[in-house]
């Protein structure tokens, strides 16, 4: 059963909702608050005092890997579509950004190491502080807010954690900068854009960033035995295409909160999932040294309460863990797309991924981001469609990560069209037949909310170009530059 959570609009005042760029292919959203935050502690630590530190945006750093560049020319990545060994090289690229996104950047959190993803801007970030200011002006890593998918729809919507999913959307150091630079969060910017007859917002330089990492916190009031949390994973699709959020898979793993220094790539699951812990076993229990994951600061657990009922009971000192994150670089004109997910069994996980892909995974590749799992969508069709008068023809390509898309169904994906894949007519309308280029392509600054603008969908072509986009501003694939305005 899909979840559906009703938004108490008479937070607004306190909250504001921010669409995030959509993901393997779901156009996705957060809400935000300058004031809700969470400190990057390591799994050892234990620490729980505040220290006032800052640190500033880290590039995209050189992984070190044979053969692996950043960024890649939009010919090469267009050449790649368009052969098997090509996707091959998409693969490895992909696992190239993840490995990079994922090193320690050199700066530090009250005194501890953060990844690179860590550093990088949130829109508060941007919209609150001069590039310059950020340098010295004490931030936090984690941003935790409310998770907010289908903002059109106006419901909190997701397939794994309903009351604990949270997240933020962050910008590179290139796409933070043109984001300032051209305003890009203010609605009076945008309609002086639609105003002046442009078509599109400024596009953003490669190698832009755009990220939106996702987290389940363990709140320790639902700890078994005081340790232990149960968390869904991934089974693979169902064999009929069909809304299949988490509540539907029956399948998930143990962290023990208290165990912070175990390394496991056994894949063992629990398939019974009784709520009191007595199905959980040693194969199927993992420690937090398996998941890139912090612990919730006192403030944004205190503000987190207060936000809205679906929150209360999250405390200081409760860990979160990494369970998705969605990366697009503006490599070319229509961004790459790769989503990552945790997974039990990272040698041999299930569509979307596959243990082809993860036989890819380079040795610099270390600790918990190599318990992840990917799929990468540079193309929504194979052959490939141009980017502008194409058709939705020939075999659907799908990349979706299910902690997010998962259990999307036709009312979540209103401009989804039949498509082919493995040489028959399918619906590509629920969230196991998505793909993310499908629906960033179709973002847009609609402020009149024209009826006939593209929307989300399923897997499908949809050319730059298209007529429908008559009346609103494109935005460069990123539904969180009009989600963000004010």
């Amino acid at each position: 059963m899909k979840t559906h959570l009703k938004f108490d609009h008479s937070n607004k005042t306190k909250l504001r909702q921010i669409r995030i760029f959509c993901s393997a292919t779901m156009v996705a959203g957060l809400l935000s608050s300058q004031t809700l935050q969470a400190q990057t502690m390591p799994a050892d630590s234990g620490k729980s005092n505040v220290i006032v530190s800052s640190f500033k945006p880290v590039p995209l750093q050189d992984p070190k890997i044979p053969g692996y560049t950043y960024p890649v020319a939009a010919d090469t990545i267009t050449a790649w579509t368009k052969s098997p060994k090509g996707q091959i090289e998409i693969q490895k690229h992909a696992w190239g950004i993840w490995t990079a996104l994922t090193l320690n950047s050199g700066e530090t959190y009250q005194g501890q190491p953060l990844r690179v993803f860590e550093t990088w801007e949130t829109p508060d970030d941007i919209m609150t502080a001069s590039s310059q200011a950020l340098m010295n002006k004490p931030r936090v890593p984690n941003v935790l807010t409310p998770f907010h998918q289908l903002n059109h729809a106006g419901l909190l919507k997701t397939t794994q954690g309903k009351e604990t999913v949270l997240g933020f959307v962050k910008y590179d150091p290139i796409a933070a900068a043109h984001i300032r630079a051209n305003n890009l969060f203010s609605i009076a910017a945008l309609n002086k854009m639609l105003a002046a007859n442009e078509t599109s917002i400024p596009a953003f330089p490669a190698p832009s960033l755009s990220l939106k990492p996702v987290f389940q916190t363990l709140k320790s009031k639902n700890l078994v035995q005081a340790r232990y949390f149960q968390l869904s994973v991934w089974p693979g699709p169902p064999k009929t295409p069909v809304p299949f959020p988490s509540s539907d898979w029956k399948t998930c793993v143990w962290i023990d909160t208290q165990d912070t220094g175990t390394e496991k790539l056994s894949g063992g699951v629990d398939n019974k999932c009784a709520a009191d812990g007595s199905s959980r076993t040693a194969a199927n229990t993992y420690g937090l040294k398996n998941f890139i994951h912090f612990k919730v600061d006192a403030a944004n657990a205190e503000l987190l309460n207060k936000s809205t009922e679906n929150f209360k009971g999250i405390a200081a000192g409760d860990y979160s863990v990494l369970v998705a994150m969605h990366v697009g670089s503006r490599e070319i004109t229509e961004w790459t797309w790769q989503s990552f997910w945790w997974t039990p069994a990272p040698d041999l996980p299930p569509a979307p991924s596959s243990a082809a892909i993860a036989k890819l995974r380079p040795a610099a590749l270390q600790g918990a981001p190599r318990h992840y799992a990917h799929c990468a969508a540079y193309q929504t069709l194979s052959p490939p469609q141009p980017e502008t008068g194409g058709k939705n023809v020939g075999e659907s390509v799908y990349c979706y990560n299910p902690y997010l898309e998962a259990g999307f169904g036709p009312s979540d994906l209103p401009d989804s069209i039949p498509g082919k894949y493995k040489g028959q007519t399918v619906a590509n309308n629920v969230g196991v037949q998505t793909n993310c280029m499908s629906c960033h392509a179709a973002a847009n600054f609609n402020p009149k909310n024209l009826t006939t603008a593209p929307n989300y969908s399923g897997d499908r072509y949809l050319g730059l170009n298209d007529p429908r986009f008559k009346g609103t501003l494109q935005v460069d694939f990123l539904w969180s530059i009009p989600g963000n305005a004010k």
